[in-house]
């Protein structure tokens, strides 16, 4: 199974490549994506969830045409919360045609801005040296069509957060 969103860039974090998507403070943005087998064939997605998480990082980010450089990678302490702990909350993942693997993401205006409550998201500033990013992972919950099984699959993905 892949997940593939539109408009993505190559990232490398600790040797795995993933997915990236560059954003701008104070920007919303809805990802299309569609789930695919091997040979590009939609999934059907019925009986499928999805939920939403983020880690957020500071970073040296440098890019160049579809592939992200990133270095000095450091885990932000503590980590955004919206007031229930995370800040997952404000993430959003759903299909707009589950018989196809057709769906979006959305991601909300706070994501690099300093909202949150308690703990705010980090800003980046035009005079920083270092970027933020952000882990976004979908958790896919399934049952698997073999065992029976509840099969729960992670795809993470990038959002390089830009001062605008």
């Amino acid at each position: 199974m892949s997940l593939l969103l539109t408009g993505a860039k190559t990232i490398t974090v600790a040797g795995t490549p993933m997915e990236c998507i560059e954003i701008y403070t104070g920007e919303a943005y809805t990802l299309p994506f569609a789930f695919t087998d091997t040979v590009g064939t939609p999934i059907n997605c019925t009986g499928w969830t999805l939920g939403m998480a983020a880690k957020f990082y500071t970073c040296t980010a440098v890019s160049s045409g579809d592939t992200v450089d990133i270095s000095n990678l450091v885990l932000n302490t503590p980590q955004p919360t919206t007031g229930a702990g995370t800040y997952s909350a404000n993430l959003t993942a759903a299909f707009t045609t589950i018989t196809s693997g057709i769906g979006y993401i959305y991601l909300p205006v706070g994501l690099g801005d300093g909202s949150g409550t308690p703990n705010p998201t980090p800003v980046p500033t035009l005079t920083q040296l270092t970027s933020v990013l952000a882990i976004v992972t979908m958790t896919v919950t399934r049952t698997d069509t073999v065992s029976g099984k509840s099969d729960v699959n992670r795809e993470p993905f990038g959002i390089i957060i830009r001062y605008q």
